[in-house]
């Protein structure tokens, strides 16, 4: 007697590779046209990114286990305020793929600017560019961040 196994096919529910988020204008729910692609968690800029933190966390683990096994103090690395917001912020833009159309901002620049990690940490790092800053992070950070959509039937 052979028994019949249910398939359960989750596929429909793994998250996109990317996904284009639309920036609003602050304060409003009006797209203001520049669209902003985010690489998802499977996406190789990820995967990347996620490696070097895990490796960087070892690394340090090992050099204070090093120092303590030495009978030595673990001395912390000098690291000033805009260091570690340099560092959280390019973090972020390693997770963008991509932007269109290129945005200008006057105050920053006169000509349209072309998307690099650079020019977006750059750009984000700027206190007055904060609300598109924060629309990227509550995507990356939300709950159904790269969830497929719903298929309607």
């Amino acid at each position: 007697m052979t028994e019949s196994t249910a398939i359960l096919d989750l596929s429909a529910h793994l998250p996109v590779d990317t996904f284009k988020l639309q920036i609003r204008k602050p304060g409003t729910d009006t797209p203001l046209g520049w669209v902003i692609e985010l690489a998802g968690p499977a996406h190789p800029q990820t995967i990347a990114l996620n490696n070097e933190s895990t490796r960087e966390a070892i690394e340090k683990e090992k050099a204070i286990e090093f120092a303590q096994v030495n009978g030595r103090k673990w001395k912390t690395e000098d690291e000033t305020v805009a260091d570690r917001r340099r560092q959280n912020v390019t973090k972020v833009c390693r997770r963008i793929v991509g932007w269109s159309p290129n945005p200008t901002f006057k105050t920053v620049s006169p000509d349209p600017i072309a998307f690099s990690i650079e020019s977006a940490v750059d750009l984000f790092l700027r206190p007055e560019l904060g609300s598109f800053f924060v629309q990227v992070t509550d995507y990356l950070t939300s709950e159904r961040a790269f969830t497929r959509p719903s298929s309607q039937t």
